[in-house]
């Protein structure tokens, strides 16, 4: 047995593998042999593996087979080719046929659908189709898509980092926000404008802020609404009334935009909102100019110098642009009610509001406007005046018993002027109103007409107080004599 042993041990034994050829000629040279040539095979393989990668120890090889980390590893590395997700490219497939740029709202919308499912490719074959086909469209994304597409590379860089190829639900929940609060740029620059500026924001500083930021074809009609919306809520309190009619008008044409499937104002639709936010005018002047409409008859100097001083004490900066505007527009569609007056009125107004200059009427140009415009009376007497004011009110017919009330009132005072400036005042406003005057409204003018000028007659510019109770009976009278007949009929 041991003969056969030695004689076997002390044969030639060739042992190849992988090329490598060891022999042996006695059991102590066998198994140093042996030993070379594992370590000279491993090492051949490792370099082979590896391919050119820093060599680790032979004795770690094994550990290296075990964990994966030799040849194909267990598991997919984050930095390693992956096949692109077909959900994420059904995504693209749909971008690809839109037209016009792809705004940060699409971009959204499509990552999330693209990656919602849980396959755990978000920052792997997910990732890689959303990105290669925003490195081939570059020219067609928004600013905004693009800041998108940063906010979805750095979440995925992220979960890469740490050998993940999908994000973690809370780190996906809060890119997708990010992602929706990115705004439109050009609107958010005019709006940071605006917030430079003092209460109130008007009208007219709301409006260029608004054509500015949407006049840029970038298709983000949605998104500008958005951040103006965003903007006007946590700026109530700065908003003039004129500037929330211009932003409740641009809402309005914004909404009619995206609903008939338009990213972008045209520019018709553009010429449209302009002329909207011009006819918007002046909130104040608008509400003085109101009243006048509703008064009956022509426009005193008084009734015109009330309604700017209303309209324009609100010292808004607008008093010499939009509130003229607004008022020399009334006028125009107007002008057969306003006296001579209130023709000088308004002319002093323009005056005074042009020599200002676009910033608008300070208190000390104000007050100069209206002490010069104050001189232009249409009625003299301040009795007088109050009591027609109350005519003026009246809708329909003067009655004769209205006009002996206006009478009594407005002459009645112991002024010495019921034959003077109350009966100038009274004649003036019976001129302008006499299609208003009942039968027996005239009966009373005419007795009014022929007392006063019996007093200025004798050189007097009151009358008696006994004559002007003698007129008013015979006023009582001719008023009652109507209605006494239709008794005795």
């Amino acid at each position: 047995m041991t003969t056969r042993l030695n004689a076997q041990l002390n044969a030639n034994v060739a042992s190849k593998s992988h090329g490598i050829t060891s022999t042996v000629s006695s059991p102590l040279n066998h198994a140093r042999g042996l030993r070379e040539a594992e370590q000279r095979l491993l090492g051949a393989l490792h370099q082979a593996v590896n391919c050119g990668r820093p060599l680790v120890p032979h004795h770690k090889l094994g550990d290296l087979f075990d964990k994966g980390q030799l040849g194909r590893p267990a598991r997919k590395l984050p930095n390693e080719w992956q096949p692109l997700d077909t959900g994420a490219l059904r995504e693209t497939a749909k971008l690809d046929q839109t037209k016009g740029p792809i705004t940060a709202e699409q971009l959204t919308q499509a990552i999330e659908r693209g990656t919602a499912d849980l396959d755990n490719q978000a920052a792997g074959g997910e990732y890689r189709a959303f990105e290669e086909w925003a490195r081939q469209n570059g020219d067609r994304l928004t600013p905004e898509a693009k800041q998108v597409m940063d906010l979805y590379s750095k979440a995925a860089a992220k979960a890469q980092a740490k050998g993940q190829t999908g994000i973690p639900t809370g780190e996906w929940n809060q890119m997708l926000e990010d992602m929706r609060s990115v705004g439109d740029k050009g609107m958010e620059r005019e709006l940071a404008n605006l917030d430079k500026k003092a209460a109130p924001i008007s009208g007219e500083d709301l409006a260029r802020a608004i054509e500015r930021g949407v006049r840029d074809a970038d298709g983000q009609t949605h998104a500008e609404a958005k951040a103006l919306a965003d903007w006007a809520r946590k700026n109530e309190g700065k908003l003039s009334p004129e500037a929330k009619q211009v932003l409740s008008t641009f809402e309005r044409h914004a909404k009619k935009v995206t609903e008939s499937g338009s990213k972008d104002f045209s520019k018709a639709e553009l010429r449209d909102l302009h002329d909207a936010f011009k006819n918007i005018g002046d909130v104040s002047a608008q509400k003085a100019l109101s009243k006048l409409d509703k008064e009956h008859g022509p426009i005193s100097g008084e009734d015109m110098l009330e309604a700017i001083k209303e309209g324009v004490s609100d010292m808004d900066g607008h008093s010499s642009t939009s509130e003229l505007r607004d008022f020399k527009k009334w006028a125009e569609k107007n002008k057969d009610r306003l006296t001579p007056e209130a023709r000088q009125v308004l002319a002093t107004y323009e005056k005074h509001a042009k020599k200002a200059g676009s910033g608008g009427l300070t208190q000390a140009n104000f007050d100069s406007m209206v002490k010069e415009a104050s001189q232009f009376k249409t009625f003299r007497d301040d009795s007088m005046r109050a009591a027609l004011e109350k005519l003026d009110d009246k809708n329909g017919t003067i009655s004769g018993r209205d006009l002996i009330k206006a009478i009594s009132d407005g002459a009645g005072d112991l002024d010495g002027q019921a034959a003077g400036l109350e009966f100038a005042d009274l004649q003036k406003w019976a001129r302008d109103n006499y299609d208003r005057l009942s039968p027996e409204a005239k009966r009373v003018l005419g007795i009014y007409e022929r007392t006063a000028t019996n007093a200025l007659a004798k050189g007097e510019t009151g009358i008696a107080n006994n004559d002007f109770k003698k007129m008013l009976t015979t006023m009582n009278l001719v008023v009652a004599l109507p209605a006494l007949r239709q008794i005795v009929a």
